[in-house]
Formats: C-alpha cells, sequence, structure tokens
C-alpha cells in the first residue's frame, strides 16, 4: 500500500510499507433481527381478529393510552394463549442479552437469576396512520410483522431515492459525519426485531389499502440481585 505524508507543507510518498488498521464500532445500540415462525405469525393473527373485529373487544382491550401511534387499533393480547411463543420471546431475550453484554455479566445474571415479564399488543394501522418518534418503557422492545397491504410493494416501488412507505425506522443518533444515525427496516411478514427500549423509532404513513399489522412487545428483567454494570 502506498501512503501520502506531508512534510513543510510538501507531500511525500511511502512506498513499500504496510499499514495494519480495523475498524471498530463500540458505540451505539445493537438491534437483533430474525424471522418468526410462521405457526406464530397465524396464531397471533388469530388473536388479534378475535379482538379487532369486535368492538367490544376492542375497546376492552384497548391500549392506545399507553402507546403514542396515530393509529386506528392498538390492543392488548395474550401472548401466553399461544402454545411455545413465551418460550420463543424468552429465548430470543437472552439471545439478545449473551450477545450484546460481556461475558462476565451474562454469567451473573445466569447465576443470581432474572424474572422476565412482557407485554404485547397488536397494532393495526391503516392508509394515514403513523407512529411518531418515541421510546418504550421497559428493558427490551420488539416488534413482529404480521400482515401487510396487497398493495403496499407497488406503493413500495414507486416511492422515490428514499423509499419510507409504511417502514419502521430506528433513530441512533444525531446526523453527522463518518456515522450511521438511522436504520430503516421495510416490513416483511414473519421479520422480528428486538432492541433496546430506549432506541427512538417511528413508522411512516402509507396510501395502500388494506390493513397494515404488527405484534409488539416490551420486555421486562428483574434481577432476583444486583449485578454489577447492569441496568435492568
Amino acid at each position: 500500500m502506498k501512503t501520502m505524508t506531508s512534510t513543510n507543507g510538501k507531500e511525500q510518498t511511502v512506498t513499500n510499507k504496510e499499514i495494519q488498521y480495523d475498524i471498530y464500532q463500540p458505540f451505539g445500540p445493537s438491534i437483533l433481527k430474525s424471522n418468526m415462525p410462521q405457526v406464530y405469525v397465524d396464531s397471533l393473527n388469530v388473536l388479534a381478529d378475535e379482538i379487532l373485529d369486535d368492538e367490544k373487544l376492542s375497546k376492552k382491550y384497548d391500549w392506545s393510552h399507553n402507546l403514542a401511534g396515530n393509529v386506528r387499533k392498538e390492543v392488548a393480547i395474550d401472548h401466553n394463549r399461544i402454545k411455545g411463543f413465551p418460550q420463543f420471546l424468552i429465548t430470543m431475550a437472552h439471545e439478545y442479552i449473551s450477545r450484546v453484554l460481556p461475558e462476565s455479566q451474562v454469567k451473573a445474571l445466569q447465576t443470581k437469576g432474572t424474572k422476565v415479564s412482557f407485554s404485547v399488543w397488536a397494532v393495526s394501522q391503516y392508509a394515514g396512520d403513523f407512529n411518531p418518534v418515541h421510546i418504550h418503557d421497559a428493558n427490551l422492545s420488539g416488534v413482529a410483522f404480521l400482515k401487510m397491504p396487497p398493495g403496499f410493494e407497488e406503493e413500495y416501488k414507486k416511492e422515490d431515492h428514499h423509499p419510507t412507505a409504511g417502514c419502521l425506522e430506528f433513530l441512533g443518533s444525531m446526523p453527522n459525519h463518518f456515522t450511521r444515525h438511522s436504520y430503516i427496516a421495510k416490513p416483511e411478514v414473519g421479520d422480528f426485531y428486538l432492541f433496546p427500549s430506549w432506541l427512538a423509532h417511528q413508522v411512516y404513513p402509507f396510501r395502500s389499502e388494506g390493513e397494515r399489522r404488527s405484534m409488539a412487545f416490551n420486555v421486562h428483567f428483574k434481577l432476583e440481585e444486583p449485578v454489577k454494570g447492569v441496568n435492568a
């Protein structure tokens, strides 16, 4: 590799010198992305249909007072009714922790014990609905996409150079040079995201006819004993 240096204002070529380098990414939140098994997508849609299609149940399980969205309906759902699904959420939460926290903290959590609880709700959106920039009051939060409008793909393709219709956007920092401050996730049925609850995010509106449905959830950890360096 050839490198250029400057001596007294004059450029100088340094040849035959090997330069070793690494690019570190020590700052910023981590986002876990996975694909949720179809059996859970189907079961969650059945549970959501039960409530969303019934006005009385929609009012009974209305969750919008806890949320920031400008959305048609947001209703709480009982994820424990789906066989194996609570274990799936626990597994993904522990997988996130094991990949993100230092090994010593992970071992301490496993040794001293952690209680995990979830709050889960369905978000039913139609053309023009959106979710402004917000955060959640928990430790981890997540979203999984359950249904998309039939015409969404065509609408997305027609977007300009920066397509955002119906997308989920994570905002990790202020815009600046040499850093990525935004991550836009195009919704695909079955896609599953898990992230720190303090990570700001938003959902853009769309124009297509039909429902955009997602499952959102919060993960709460309660440590049985204090663990140094872990804020949970």
